[in-house]
């Protein structure tokens, strides 16, 4: 989930209680990682609202850099862990943003009442997401514009599915399918625009909207490039402008 980087979450973490370097190295494909250098893992959480599952945590996100490397080579990714119940998706459990090709921010509600099962089940996917966002930042970048949005998201779903072989996210889904044509008419007109509302369209502050608008139409563009072009995949996609997405 790629929010606009909250004011109140700082690049650099306050208090960093677990560190690891993770030195997986680019392969072929990846532009200049000397540039970048090795992956960092960090869990800040001074008050010890995780206390006890770091390891567990450290665990999930080793995997998942290592399930994304074949595919999706990626260096230079510091990603922070916090507890945060007001960064985690509603009914979640945890949430996460990317402000640029270098940070990963992760977030866990630590009262969430299944929190190991978010762990375990969710932590890895989320993480995927957001890495497919870290390198699309090198290049095209996520996107000013509504379309450059949608498109970013709807390739960050599809990657951590193929990738780690889970269900597609629940944000991915947000209204049925019978109802993809109206509201693609109503992006329509704002596809090009780099002052749409981005938590009405991708979030619950929109009336009209359902919840999660943005994220169900970049899932189902990107889905349907995906059927046109079979052998296509959302690694191979992630420097693809948003233009080519573009629907007739």
């Amino acid at each position: 989930m790629n929010l606009p980087a909250p004011a109140a979450v700082p690049l650099l973490p306050r208090a960093i209680l677990a560190v690891a370097t993770v030195a997986i190295l680019a392969g072929a494909g990846c532009t200049a990682p000397d540039e970048f250098g090795e992956n960092v893992i960090a869990i800040d959480d001074p008050g010890g609202a995780l206390q006890g599952r770091e390891a567990a945590i450290h665990a999930v996100l080793t995997a998942t850099l290592e399930a994304v490397h074949p595919t999706l080579p990626i260096t230079g990714v510091t990603i922070t862990l916090r507890p945060d119940p007001a960064q985690a998706i509603g009914g979640y459990g945890a949430g996460g943003v990317t402000p640029d090709a270098r940070t990963v921010h992760l977030f866990l509600d630590p009262s969430f009442p299944t929190l190991d099962e978010v762990i375990a089940q969710r932590l890895g996917p989320l993480l995927a997401h957001e890495l497919h966002h870290a390198i699309r930042w090198r290049n095209p970048g996520y996107g000013a514009t509504l379309f450059e949005a949608m498109i970013s998201e709807g390739l960050a779903d599809h990657f951590a599915v193929e990738t780690l072989g889970v269900p597609a996210p629940p944000w991915s889904d947000g209204f049925g399918r019978d109802s993809t044509a109206y509201y693609l008419a109503l992006a329509r007109p704002e596809f090009d625009s780099r002052s749409y509302d981005h938590s009405a369209w991708f979030f619950d502050t929109s009336p009209t909207l359902p919840r999660w608008t943005g994220y169900t139409l970049g899932f189902r563009l990107v889905e349907t490039y995906l059927a046109a072009h079979p052998g296509a995949t959302a690694a191979q996609l992630v420097g693809t402008p948003a233009p080519t997405f573009r629907p007739e």
